[in-house]
């Protein structure tokens, strides 16, 4: 069985099934993770790991804060584990707003967080294609940094739209 952790779950938990052993991880005790703990320390092995989701996670840390992240996904992750990274694209929502295919609340959401009266929903940082590949490589050694195909992984839960950047950094 592989293991899967959700990295940032909040409001998204991935659920475990026969193939996929999920561990719901978050900051905020409120949503209920199987590890409530900062996602740079999280109290399992080295190399445990198949999976190490940030599903709308990594604009949540300001400039050079996520590092530490970045780093503890490649500790935990086995040789073959695959980081999964999904973000809002920057660039394609700036060219539909620009264009006048989404107001400004949208975009404004998409970029500053949907905050709720919690320092946690705001965006600190956002990424294009080519700046999230030069963090990621900056931060550990991947084996490579490409676009994520969008394979189905038993129990977990990914929003796919058009304003979604989605990578995958698989250890080698």
């Amino acid at each position: 069985m592989k293991v899967g952790l959700n990295v940032g779950s909040g409001q998204r938990p991935f659920t475990s099934n026969p193939e996929v052993n999920w561990y719901n991880v978050d900051s905020q005790e409120k949503w209920h993770p199987d590890f409530c703990c900062d996602g740079a320390n999280i109290p399992t092995a080295d190399e445990s790991a198949d999976y190490f989701i940030l599903h709308h996670c990594l604009e949540h840390y300001g400039l050079g804060e996520a590092s530490g992240l970045i780093q503890e996904a490649h500790r935990v992750l086995k040789h073959g584990g695959r980081l999964l990274i999904f973000i809002p694209d920057v660039k394609a929502l700036a060219r539909k707003w620009l264009d006048g295919g989404i107001n400004d609340y949208i975009f404004m959401v998409n970029m500053m967080g949907a905050y709720c009266g919690d320092e946690a929903d705001r965006h600190r940082w956002h990424y294009t294609e080519q700046g999230l590949k030069e963090f990621l490589y900056n931060c550990a050694e991947w084996e490579k940094v490409i676009p994520f195909n969008w394979t189905v992984i038993p129990g977990s839960d990914f929003a796919r739209d058009w304003w979604i950047l989605a990578y995958e950094a698989v250890k080698g």
